[in-house]
């Protein structure tokens, strides 16, 4: 059963005489706090740089970078163009391919091994942004779980640090996830998610064994 709880300031106060293994907003909200510091700066735009329009784009890349070059964070240069007839079930249509590189502004966000890919390599991107807890709304009773007391927690937080232009209606309508990390001053983001007990106290399920 979820628990109804205490400001975090007055937790906070009484954290630095309590024991870290014990369950309290303070504690939840450092373990939290410590996962997300992992997270950002988050990179929203993935490619390595120069890169060109992509012909199989499943992650939205050619309409986030077609954004990003409208305010000035990319450079973006035709390089072909092809009308492509009318045919059974689809319109005639014209495809464009772009050249696209970095401007002094994008290098302030570029990180060469930004992402890391399931194979293990890293690849670029345009990464931004700082992760802010804002509140443990609320925490399950710790329970055992394979041998280890586990607390389901829900906390909210909201990302600091973003460059204007991520306020662009363009680009927040572009780059996948970015509008919801824009709002989220007004609107914080939350997650619902593990936090185990440690020989370290209370430490984000994500962070185990890291």
């Amino acid at each position: 059963m979820y628990r109804t709880l205490a400001p975090l300031a007055l937790l906070a106060t009484l954290a630095g005489c309590s024991d870290s293994k014990e369950v309290t907003e303070a504690h939840l909200h450092k373990a939290a706090q410590a996962y997300l510091d992992t997270q950002y700066p988050h990179c929203f735009v993935v490619t390595s740089f120069p890169t060109k329009t992509q012909d199989f784009d499943v992650n939205g890349t050619n309409k986030a970078l077609h954004a990003l070059a409208a305010v000035g964070v990319v450079t973006e240069k035709e390089i072909s163009r092809t009308e492509v007839p009318e045919r059974l079930w689809q319109r005639a249509r014209t495809d464009i391919y772009y050249a696209y590189d970095l401007t002094d502004e994008g290098r302030k966000y570029y990180k060469a091994d930004g992402h890391k890919l399931l194979n293990g390599k890293t690849v670029g991107g345009l990464c931004f942004g700082k992760a802010q807890v804002t509140g443990i709304e609320q925490f399950s009773e710790p329970g055992e779980l394979a041998g280890q007391k586990v607390s389901r927690v829900t906390y909210a937080y909201s990302i600091t640090g973003l460059p204007e232009w991520a306020a662009n209606d363009g680009v927040r309508g572009s780059v996948a996830g970015l509008d919801k990390v824009v709002a989220s001053g007004a609107t914080p983001l939350k997650e619902t998610q593990g936090m185990v007990l440690t020989n370290d106290g209370w430490v984000h399920e994500r962070l185990l064994g890291k």
